[in-house]
């Protein structure tokens, strides 16, 4: 979004690193491996702690309150899930 809207390439390549990311911790954690949970929590709470500022500077709805609450969720169900 912040590549069509504001035609910025670091958006677009900081979303694909992310995106990359987070779809290797999908992987890890379909094969059973406790790096890909590892992996999730840590690049969500970059995310998080990335637009969280952002959200608290300027309450806008997308993409800083979408990517906090995703972020918390995916970081919560990672934790539940790694200490079960």
């Amino acid at each position: 979004m912040g590549y069509v809207k504001a035609a910025s390439k670091a958006s677009l390549i900081a979303g694909s690193i992310t995106g990359g990311l987070l779809l290797l911790a999908a992987f890890l954690i379909s094969r059973g491996m406790t790096a890909g949970a590892i992996l999730g929590i840590v690049v969500s709470l970059v995310l998080i702690s990335q637009f969280g500022p952002s959200l608290r500077k300027k309450f806008k709805l997308m993409p800083n309150l979408l990517m906090v609450v995703l972020g918390s969720i995916t970081v919560g169900t990672l934790l539940f899930s790694f200490f079960n």
